[in-house]
Formats: C-alpha cells, sequence, structure tokens
C-alpha cells in the first residue's frame, strides 16, 4: 500500500486508552474541552490533525512529557452530535509522526509534526509467509472470539503489505492499549507483523482460557439447577404419598440426635479438661 506522509502545524488530541493506525478508519469519541477546541481548530484549517496516545490515562490534562513518542498524523471524515456532551468523530489514518515542537497548550494542544516513513523492506519468501500467516491467523481469531472485522478480513486478504497488515491487526483486534502503543512505535513492517502475530497468539491463548471457564461454570451451574428440580420432584412425590410428615418427623429427630450428640462432647471436653485426662468421643 502506498505509504502517505503529512508534515506540518497542526493540533494535537492526546488519546486515553486508544491508539489510532495508518490507513485505518476509526471513530471515537471526545468529551475533553481542549481536545473538542483541537477538533473545531482542524476543521477551521485542513481537517489534519494528530492523535498521540497518553501513557498515563489517569491524566486528564497532559502535558508532552504525558505522550507517547509516536502518534498517528489523521484526517477528520465527519463529526457528529451525539445526546450528551461528548461529540463522535471519524477519522482516517494517514501516517505515524511525532511531536518536533510543542506551540500551544491553551486553549489546545498544537505542534509541528514531523511524519515518520516507515522501514522499506524487499519482498521475500519470508514475507510472504508472515503476510499468508497473519490473513489466515486474523481469519481464525475472528471466529473465535466473534469481533466485528470481517470486512478488514476482506481488505487484508488482498493486500501482501506487511505494515498494512500489522497495522490493521493491531487496530481491529481486543490488544490491550500499551500492547497497541507499543506496536505503534515499531517503524519496520516485518518487523511489526511479527509481533502482531505474538499478539494475537497470546490473545487467542487468552480467549481459549476465558472459554473454558465458562464452560466449568456454566456446568457447575447446570448441576446446581439439575439437583434443585430433583430434590423439587422427589419433595412433590413425597407430599402426593403422604411421606412429607414422616420426612419432618426424620429431620427432628436427626436435628435432636445431633444437638445431644454436641452436647455430650462438650460437656467431655470440660471433664477432661478439669482431670487432664484424654476424652474418647463416640461417633
Amino acid at each position: 500500500m502506498t505509504e502517505q506522509l503529512h508534515s506540518g502545524k497542526m493540533p494535537i488530541i492526546a488519546l486515553r486508552g486508544l491508539a489510532i493506525f495508518p490507513n485505518q478508519t476509526v471513530h471515537f469519541d471526545v468529551g475533553r474541552l481542549k481536545s473538542v477546541k483541537a477538533l473545531e481548530a482542524a476543521m477551521k484549517q485542513d481537517q489534519f490533525l494528530f492523535l498521540v496516545p497518553q501513557q498515563d490515562i489517569v491524566s486528564d490534562d497532559p502535558t508532552l512529557d504525558d505522550l507517547c513518542t509516536v502518534g498517528t498524523v489523521a484526517r477528520i471524515k465527519q463529526i457528529l452530535h451525539p445526546q450528551g456532551e461528548s461529540l463522535r468523530v471519524l477519522v482516517n489514518g494517514i501516517c505515524r509522526g511525532r511531536i518536533s515542537d510543542l506551540l500551544t497548550t491553551e486553549p489546545y494542544l498544537s505542534g509541528q509534526i514531523q511524519a515518520i516513513p516507515q522501514t522499506n523492506v524487499a519482498n521475500s519468501s519470508k514475507c510472504e509467509a508472515l503476510c499468508r500467516e497473519a490473513v489466515a491467523l486474523y481469519g481464525e481469531y475472528l471466529h473465535q472470539s466473534e469481533f466485528p472485522g470481517q470486512a478488514v478480513h476482506l481488505k487484508m486478504m488482498s493486500s501482501m503489505d506487511p505494515g498494512y497488515l500489522a497495522d490493521s491487526i493491531g487496530q481491529n483486534s481486543a490488544f490491550p492499549y500499551q500492547q497497541k502503543n507499543a506496536l505503534l512505535k515499531i517503524m519496520n513492517p516485518v518487523t511489526r507483523l511479527e509481533s502482531a502475530l505474538k499478539m494475537l497468539n497470546a490473545e487467542m491463548n487468552i480467549l481459549d482460557l476465558e472459554a473454558l471457564i465458562q464452560d466449568k461454570t456454566q456446568a457447575a451451574m447446570n448441576q446446581n439447577q439439575r439437583d434443585y428440580y430433583l430434590r423439587e420432584q422427589m419433595k412433590a412425590i413425597r407430599e402426593e404419598l403422604g411421606e412429607a410428615d414422616e420426612q419432618a418427623e426424620f429431620d427432628e429427630y436427626a436435628a435432636a440426635d445431633t444437638a445431644d450428640r454436641f452436647t455430650m462432647g462438650s460437656s467431655c471436653l470440660i471433664q477432661a479438661r478439669e482431670t487432664d485426662h484424654p476424652c474418647t468421643f463416640i461417633a
């Protein structure tokens, strides 16, 4: 896939718990005032802005030191105004970039952004094998996780670009945002795809464990439900046969017998303590 590069002065939005990759179309919610102001400024200009993940998602007013070193130059495609205070924005990632100079912090972040071209790699058998493995493994992941990424998978099937495949997997998988940030920083496309495949395999292993736990939990619930149903069924049968009173008498006798045993054991224990002799319990 042909790489587009875009540098220059542009508004900056700090992302919390989210990373956006080049050549990916993503929507996300914008709620902080600075981020809303940055969106408005971008719309008044050329609709380009720089999206960079925060290192600490707790910080509500991040400084330059709170931002990751690599982000994504993106172009706004659409802004929606749903009910509530947040805006929903649809963007298309263009290229990786970094902040070379932070120009303003009020009323929104803006800076001089330098585009980062990805490392060029020659076509090789290893690269082709990795691309095929990526497409096949992502298909298995979609089947296993029921993640809504079928349209992305179709685009991946028609590409042999390791960088695009890695970014597609990173964007459209349930990886933790720390892993996505790490993937965003890798410039070599083959190395990035190798890392994406390792993350995908690890994610699929976690899904296997989650499914196993759910199966065991469901089996235990089903067994408890069956036991309860059988107890209620036996109770209803005894009532129909007139055995309910006999069962109640038996339960009362069993409870009284248990109380007597406890009283006898307690008395014996007290006696043993007073005489310093062992006491023999009769079960």
